[in-house]
Formats: C-alpha cells, sequence, structure tokens
C-alpha cells in the first residue's frame, strides 16, 4: 500500500460573458501564444486523445509544461496530464469544462491527481487561479487584465534567464505522461 497523498480535487469556476462555442476556439487555438496562458501555445502533433502535447513559449524555445491529450469532448470538455517541467513532480490532471449558462458559459478548470506538499501544489494552484481569471478577461474584453500584463511584461524580460531545463531541446513529445 502506497502512502503517497494527493490533494484533492481543486475547482477553479467563472462565468464567462461568450458563447460556448468561441470559449472553445480559443481554449484550444494552436495557432497563437495564449496570454492567459502566460503567452504560452497548446503545441501538438494532433490535437486528440492520445497526442502529446507541449506549452511552448519564448518562441518555442521554452517548454514549461509537458503532457498528453486524455480526452477530448468538443465544446464541452478537454482532459489532460500536466507536467511541470521545471519541477521534478509527476504529472497530474487537468480538466477544463464548458456549459452554456446564463447566455454564456461556465468555465471550470479542476486539478486532480497533485502530489501534496509539492512544488506542483502551489504553482498549479495559483496559476488555475490565474488561468479563470485571465481566460474571463480575455474572452469578455479580448486582453487579460492589467495585473496579468505586467506579469507577462516581467515574465518577457526574464526569458533570457529561464531555467535551461525548460529548453525545449529538453521535452520532445517522447517525454509526456
Amino acid at each position: 500500500m502506497s502512502d503517497t497523498k494527493y490533494v484533492e480535487k481543486q475547482i477553479y469556476k467563472v462565468q464567462i460573458d461568450a458563447p460556448i462555442d468561441r470559449v472553445w476556439s480559443e481554449l484550444v487555438k494552436t495557432t497563437a501564444p495564449r496570454p492567459f496562458f502566460w503567452n504560452g501555445s497548446w503545441d501538438t502533433p494532433e490535437f486528440t486523445p492520445g497526442q502529446p502535447y507541449r506549452i511552448s513559449a519564448n518562441n518555442g524555445k521554452m517548454v514549461p509544461v509537458i503532457g498528453r491529450v486524455i480526452e477530448m469532448d468538443p465544446p464541452n470538455k478537454l482532459v489532460t496530464s500536466f507536467r511541470l517541467t521545471n519541477l521534478p513532480d509527476p504529472a497530474s490532471t487537468v480538466t477544463y469544462t464548458l456549459v452554456e449558462k446564463d447566455g454564456g458559459t461556465e468555465f471550470c478548470l479542476v486539478t486532480e491527481n497533485i502530489l501534496a506538499g509539492s512544488k506542483s501544489e502551489k504553482s498549479m494552484a495559483q496559476g488555475a487561479q490565474f488561468i479563470v481569471e485571465n481566460f474571463k478577461a480575455f474572452m469578455e474584453t479580448g486582453k487579460v487584465t492589467f495585473g496579468a500584463r505586467m506579469m507577462l511584461a516581467m515574465y518577457g524580460l526574464m526569458a533570457p534567464i529561464a531555467p535551461k531545463s525548460m529548453s525545449a531541446e529538453n521535452w520532445p513529445y517522447e517525454k509526456a505522461e
């Protein structure tokens, strides 16, 4: 019997004033950096279940996240494994759900199977809140919050000193869990 402990499922929810098809389209867009994903882009040979993906940043030079598409039910659900490449922790699970509600879209980001007490636990909690708040702002106004824009500007300035462990050449698709 394993003594490994995991954080309880965390649910981050927001109501977005936009149609579900538009919200889904922006969530899974692969052609441009997504400001609500820290200017990262989905990078995958094919965005379908079973396929590996990377979130690439800094013009494809860095890979902060790697994983696999587990389930995809457009425009309602996307489930992925999720591993932060700068940390030694095992992959967790991230689920995005979209439900038409009150003339807009209820967007939920759910995290599961995160190792309790790990650096990934703290990072993913902060990251999930950032994504939910800024995805809503982006969908409703065309830009992320002022605080997020400042944070993204700082990340841009710090890109040259990012950990070498996140370099894209260290994270081929084959490393996706």
